[in-house]
């Protein structure tokens, strides 16, 4: 973007004007040497000068991004932005911007910023996905648990919380091949994504565990949503017959333990189910604060038929 530039005295006496300066104006430099800057000015700008620009230099030292207009010799207006500085020796540099290629470049900078926001977000997006399955991944899952268990300590609801993973998942990779294993663990997201609930969080916990919040759930609830997992997946072959093992626990008013320990019972339930033989849903009970501290397993077990 091309830009004029003055060098005036404190007076406003033009000393130095650059060639972009005197194009502007169709002028040679010659001519504006010695001129009154003020004589370039249309009246209001001129007012304008005298009322604020100049006293906020000679108060500042500075006065920027200023609209003028200078007036050409033949009358026509030149809208201008301005910015001023004075120097050490007291003269004053002035730098004068089309006010039209100023918008432009404004319109330019906004267009460049929301691209890159935009590009921001898509990458925010793919930290927090997997990108396998299109589930969230262990990062925007933590963030979720911690959130929704907030949410529930204050609306005083329920919540339960459930991982699972693939019986015998490392067989299929092993017998099938990882493309077999992707395809698989695929499925499965798709399923807990149908028979999951919109106020649900569905997340691939890492490798071939999944995990899902339940806000406002009771415990007997999340078990009659597992049962339509199993179901669901009985259903579903890929290469051979899958099952899936849970381990439930849950938060509530009786028992408002924080989320690290939730998580921790939910892996011990989901430990549990695999020793119980697999294809099961483990649950753990509700117990009193001493007893919670004593019980190392889940309540109980909920054998399936699939």
């Amino acid at each position: 973007m091309p830009c004029g530039f003055l060098i005036t005295t404190k007076d406003r006496i033009i000393r130095t004007a650059n060639q972009s300066f005197s194009e502007s104006l169709s002028r040679p430099s010659c001519a504006l040497e010695g001129r009154c800057l003020d004589t370039l000015l249309t009246k209001a700008s001129q007012l304008f000068f005298d009322s604020y620009v100049v006293p906020t230099v000679f108060r500042e030292g500075y006065c920027n991004e200023i609209l003028i207009t200078l007036e050409a010799d033949n009358g026509l207006p030149l809208p201008k932005v301005v910015n001023v500085r004075q120097m050490d020796d007291g003269n004053l540099a002035w730098a004068f911007v089309e006010a039209e290629n100023r918008t432009g470049l404004f319109k330019e900078l906004e267009a460049a910023r929301s691209a890159v926001e935009e590009q921001r977000e898509e990458l925010d997006q793919l930290c927090r996905t997997d990108a396998l399955t299109g589930l969230a991944n262990r990062r925007e899952f933590d963030e979720a648990l911690k959130r929704l268990f907030k949410e529930a300590e204050r609306s005083h609801q329920p919540l339960a919380l459930v991982i699972m993973d693939i019986d015998n998942f490392k067989s299929i990779n092993d017998s099938y091949g990882h493309d077999v294993g992707d395809a698989a663990l695929q499925g499965l997201a798709d399923i807990l994504r149908k028979i999951s609930r919109d106020t649900d969080f569905v997340a691939r916990f890492g490798g071939d565990e999944f995990a899902i919040i339940l806000p406002n759930t009771a415990v007997q609830d999340a078990e009659d949503i597992c049962a339509r997992f199993h179901q669901s997946i009985s259903e579903f072959t890929c290469e051979r017959a899958m099952t899936i093992s849970i381990g439930i626990s849950d938060r509530t008013q009786c028992s408002p333990i924080e989320y690290q320990l939730a998580l921790k019972r939910a892996d011990r339930a989901l430990y549990t189910a695999k020793q119980a033989g697999r294809n099961a849903t483990a649950i753990w009970g509700h117990f009193s604060a001493s007893e919670a501290v004593a019980q190392s397993k889940p309540k109980y077990i909920t054998r399936t038929n699939f």
